[in-house]
């Protein structure tokens, strides 16, 4: 029987920042796929030690994120088939459960497909970055950027680089 794992991720909005606002989430691995789901919370800095080993090292600091973000819109992507070489056709991509924000259901998709075709995995991503809290301002416009793609982004970096070291200790493991 296959386990499931859950791995928590965070990414601060500003580098070398001590507290505040960032992304996080967690990654949901069941055999060969996985369930991402994001939004925004508080971010703090702690030492290496107390830390899991996939959350991002930085000077012997690691940033934690708290809080559960609410559940955003829900796609999913399957991998492209792979017949002879890379596959040249689009990430199939579907949205499962719709959401209040174009922005996060755009966002989630584009990331889900993504991630699919990068990884070779199922990959299911909920985005909630339209619930701002209750001043009504984005964090990401609180930190300078135009708008939630530069923090999306982040976020992706962060889980790709994630998925791909569970995906190459499930290889070595097999």
């Amino acid at each position: 029987m296959e386990s499931t794992r859950i791995i928590p991720f965070c990414v601060p909005l500003t580098p070398g920042e001590s507290s505040g606002v960032g992304v996080v989430g967690t990654i949901t691995l069941r055999g060969q796929s996985a369930i991402v789901w994001f939004g925004w919370g508080a971010v703090e800095r702690r030492e290496e030690e107390d830390c899991d080993n996939n959350i991002r090292s930085d000077n012997s600091t690691v940033a934690v994120g708290t809080g559960r973000p609410p559940m955003g819109s829900l796609s999913v992507s399957m991998p492209p088939s792979t017949r002879k070489g890379p596959s040249r056709m689009p990430t199939p991509t579907s949205q499962l459960v719709g959401g209040s924000s174009d922005e996060d259901m755009m966002l989630g998709q584009q990331m889900s497909a993504r991630l699919a075709k990068r990884i070779g995995w199922p990959i299911f991503v909920s985005c909630s970055f339209s619930d701002f809290g209750q001043n009504g301002v984005s964090p990401a416009l609180a930190a300078g950027f135009d708008n939630d793609t530069m923090p999306a982004a982040m976020a992706e970096k962060e889980v790709t680089r994630i998925l791909t070291l569970e995906k190459d200790q499930l290889t070595v493991s097999t």
